[in-house]
């Protein structure tokens, strides 16, 4: 992709405008974005722009859309807020019959999807489907897909881009990574107020649980999304965080070998792979069993770590296996798929599980006690993200544990929550931090860029994944933070006057990916304060 060949000074980021919006952005309107760093990533962005009104916008058409209405209740207004979380999706067990290209659905995925519906996602490529085959005499492996065609039905029969190197059995799995945008409403907390939209099926969820949530939703939020297919720029959605002497998915995925097993440990490798890892470096991270050929049914279990020794053979315990996986199986180290949430001014961390998570939460729940409470509240501008996707220095000074949140509220404090410090974390408060007199309050916010660009032969660390962007108070100003070196320094101003600070979140990232040759390049997108004006800008250094 030759348009990455920027040159310093001479090419400036500058921004540039889209098409409009079909909303004005009021408080608590935000936009909702798949941070994947590859061709799976939704090639829409969301906006929740009203109780009733979830508008899209095509980042390869340069056009919007009204979604649906996604009848919230609540009072829309400052503390509304959503998320993407690109590993949920319709799953579901595979009924008899399936061969090597095709499987159909053994129950219903909750609507009747029409005819090539999970083959079009409105840019010429379908949904990608995860296969594995872990009923009774299946083969143990894993096996992702693109959909290329679906017939019609509540069960439909979904064919695939390739031939799997095995035929599914009765009663395997599998599941759609289609994702899913979570929908959050402010005022008082009731049921109706928190709900998601599936992009496969057009649906709108139900009523979500609300318990645990505060009792009323208000001042900002803002969300984290810890998904598996979150990973570092270096490595594909699926490989989670360290890639080892193992692959999977026909040898197009890395993964771990495991030397052996317990009902509640697993032990990692000797060398490489996971071999350096210091102890409880990825304490409540989750290990995917992704083969096991000599014990099948053990296949795709997903389970939390409570603790792990340090490497080289890093013993991981968890909560028991439901069944033991083999000593050989091969395995992956993830994000655990809880959702955090930080909202209305309050100390808690509030942590959402969408499925059943062994060893955390179960399926469909909310807690304020899973995840430590900070040592101060947040306000207006509240901003956070886990940097995930750029490489760690050697000491591991930095970590893909660290999530790094600003209090907002006209402060300039930046906090820090080590979800592997402890059982529930530990948080940093107050954190030292290079340029950092800008204070944030209402109208701030922050979009995190998994993926950066190549450095040029003059840079001495590689970027790549260590940014996020920020619009400052909802003015015409822009910073960067570095996540590695925790660094606050200036970005593109816009040249076109905001309207009146609202809050919410009106920034959002889209990896660009150049299938030719897998170059990848962020792009910045902004809605303006009060206004339905939406510009881009490349993260071209």
């Amino acid at each position: 992709m030759a348009v990455t060949n920027f040159k310093p000074t001479l090419d400036i980021p500058d921004w540039r405008p889209l098409a409009v919006s079909p909303t004005t952005g009021n408080s608590g309107a935000g936009l909702i974005f798949d941070l994947r760093n590859n061709g799976d990533k939704h090639p829409e962005i969301f906006q929740l722009a009203a109780n009733t009104v979830l508008n899209a916008y095509h980042v390869k058409n340069d056009g919007w859309s009204f979604v649906g209405s996604p009848a919230l209740v609540g009072t829309f207004s400052a503390g509304a807020a959503g998320v993407f979380a690109p590993s949920h999706g319709p799953r579901g067990a595979i009924a008899a019959g399936a061969t090597t290209t095709k499987i159909t659905a053994s129950s219903t995925i909750g609507i009747v999807v029409g005819v090539n519906q999970l083959a079009g996602r409105d840019d010429a490529r379908g949904y990608k489907i995860r296969i594995i085959d872990n009923g009774a005499g299946g083969s143990g492996k894993t096996e992702e897909r693109l959909i290329v065609a679906n017939t019609s039905s509540t069960t439909p029969t979904i064919i695939l881009s390739t031939a799997l190197s095995f035929t599914p059995v009765a009663g395997s799995t599998f599941e759609i990574l289609s994702g899913r945008c979570y929908l959050l409403s402010a005022g008082t907390t009731a049921n109706g107020m928190w709900k998601y939209f599936d992009p496969a099926l057009c649906l709108f969820s139900g009523n979500l649980s609300v318990t645990n949530l505060p009792s009323s939703v208000s001042t900002d939020s803002c969300f984290v999304a810890l998904d598996e297919l979150y990973v570092p720029y270096t490595n594909s959605p699926g490989e989670g965080f360290l890639v080892g002497a193992g692959t999977y998915n026909g040898g197009g995925t890395g993964c771990l070998i495991a030397t052996a097993t317990s009902s509640t440990t697993i032990t990692g490798q000797a060398s490489a792979g996971d071999a350096s890892v210091v102890a409880n470096e990825y304490r409540n991270f989750q290990i995917r069993i992704v083969e096991d050929t000599g014990n099948p049914t053990a296949t795709g279990q997903r389970r939390r770590i409570a603790s792990h020794t340090a490497g080289p053979s890093p013993v991981y315990t968890i909560t028991a296996w439901t069944i033991t996986p083999s000593a050989t199986c091969k395995f992956v180290i993830e994000n655990n798929n809880d959702i955090l949430l930080w909202a209305s001014a309050a100390l808690q961390t509030y942590s959402y599980a969408a499925f059943n998570s062994v060893g955390g939460q179960s399926a469909d729940s909310w807690s304020s006690s899973a995840y430590a409470s900070r040592g101060s509240s947040t306000g207006p501008g509240c901003m956070a993200f886990q940097p995930f996707g750029m490489l760690l220095d050697a000491e591991k000074n930095s970590r893909y544990s660290h999530i790094h949140a600003f209090r907002g509220n006209s402060t300039n404090s930046l906090d820090i929550l080590d979800i592997a410090g402890a059982a529930t974390g530990v948080w940093s408060n107050g954190v030292a931090m290079g340029s950092n007199a800008q204070t944030f309050s209402g109208g701030s916010c922050l979009a995190y860029d998994p993926v950066g660009i190549a450095p040029t032969p003059s840079e001495q660390v590689d970027g790549r994944g260590q940014w996020a962007y920020i619009n400052v108070n909802a003015g015409q100003s822009f910073f960067r933070y570095n996540a590695y070196a925790r660094k606050m320094s200036q970005w593109a101003q816009l040249r076109y006057t905001q309207g009146a600070a609202v809050v919410g979140q009106r920034i959002a990232t889209s990896p660009i990916v150049d299938a030719s040759d897998s170059t990848k390049i962020g792009g910045i997108f902004l809605v303006r304060s009060s206004g339905p004006e939406m510009f881009m800008c490349l993260a071209q250094r």
